[in-house]
């Protein structure tokens, strides 16, 4: 039930046209919120969901105004027996320990050098950067210009088969499939 609650929350996240930095609060809630309890619904290679210790390891790399609600969200989720930890990394860590990997960047240069690094790795990719799914990114939110103004999300399954993960055909069909 909980699933189902959570998969219909992604028809109702309303939000503006501003830039990341000044994410509203409701929209940072939802993407937070989307990132944490998407492990329910990707199926990664085996042993690979989670690290040597049972954690399941999400790495922002760059300045976002998710880290905050992330690593609430992950203590919450700790909390209730899911071992889950938020780390701020950089360019330079090994991006490929970690199984979600949340990129907040806009630079398409700098997004090619992320991606090399966990290419073929089962990391799931997600990003808001605009369309980032068409250069790789597995999941990339989005708002579709002159839309209602909801946050929507892409998937790239292609970029997900090669890496080994599997997206639920629950989720898959509230995406916008690249």
């Amino acid at each position: 039930m909980m699933k189902l609650l959570f998969v219909t929350c992604f028809l109702l996240v309303i939000s503006s046209d501003t830039p990341a930095k000044d994410m509203p609060v409701a929209e940072i809630d939802f993407k937070a919120d989307f990132i944490v309890k998407v492990t329910d619904y990707v199926t990664w290679p085996e042993g690979a969901a989670a690290n040597a210790a049972g954690v399941v390891c999400v790495a922002v790399l760059g300045d976002s105004p998710l880290t905050p609600k992330l690593k609430e969200l992950a203590a919450a989720r700790t909390s209730q027996g899911a071992k889950m930890s938020v780390t701020s990394v950089t360019l330079d860590d090994n991006l490929s320990a970690y199984q979600i990997l949340f990129i907040a960047t806009e630079d398409k240069a700098e997004l090619a050098k992320i991606l090399t690094k966990v290419e073929n790795k089962p990391v799931l990719t997600v990003s808001d950067a605009y369309y980032f799914a068409r250069y790789g990114v597995m999941v990339n939110f989005f708002k579709e210009e002159g839309g209602d103004g909801k946050v929507k999300f892409e998937a790239n399954q292609m970029t997900m088969g090669v890496a080994g993960l599997k997206m639920s055909s629950k989720l898959l069909k509230l995406a916008t499939i690249i």
